[in-house]
């Protein structure tokens, strides 16, 4: 039988930051068109690029993995991402070939469309990062713009240093309706122009 090709998902600090990731080859624009926008704060202080089903759909990356099957690779993702394996099964999500649901927290017409698109490609399974959205109180849910602006505002020192190269760092590609408002108002244009 032959080894089994697993792609993962990318759009954000994946792409420039994989650290321990198992990767293949570089990650490439050949990732399905999903609705992403910058939707978490993450505990560090970060507002960060997560699946927003009310997002518009922008272009994301892809890159074959470089392990034996799709447990090693959501695994992988899993320490990558520091998903405890309380939340592996909700916020990695995978989708195999021809099968007809796979995991993770996804809502189902973000999981269709990573389907459909993985029936397009050379992987015979794929995993990519399912976080939730979560507020600056820290409660899951959706922020609104101008909670992360409130946010992103009162964040100093390091805090402020990674929040600001997160958002100048996300891929080119990866244009939302948040990232033109933080580019208008803080002045963080991508590093990447």
């Amino acid at each position: 039988m032959a080894a089994r090709r697993i792609g993962c998902i990318g759009w954000g600090s994946l792409l420039w930051d994989p650290r321990t990731l198992p990767m293949a080859a570089p990650f490439a624009l050949e990732g399905p068109e999903l609705p992403i926008e910058f939707s978490r704060v993450s505990l560090d202080g970060r507002v960060t690029l997560v699946i927003d089903r009310a997002a518009p759909v922008v272009p994301t990356y892809s890159v074959p993995m470089a392990v034996e099957g799709l447990e090693e690779a959501v695994e992988a993702l899993a320490i990558r991402e520091k998903v405890t394996s309380t939340r592996r099964g909700e916020w990695i999500g995978y989708q195999e070939r021809g099968e007809e649901v796979g995991g993770g927290a996804t809502p189902e017409p973000v999981r269709a469309t990573i389907a459909e698109w993985l029936e397009r490609t050379a992987f015979d399974a794929v995993v990519w990062t399912a976080l939730p959205s979560r507020r600056p109180d820290g409660e899951l849910g959706l922020p609104t713009l101008d909670q992360l602006l409130e946010h992103l505002l009162a964040l100093r020192g390091e805090s402020l240093a990674r929040a600001e190269e997160y958002i100048r760092r996300a891929p080119p590609a990866v244009r939302t309706p948040h990232r033109a408002h933080f580019e208008a108002v803080l002045g963080w244009s991508s590093w990447h122009r």
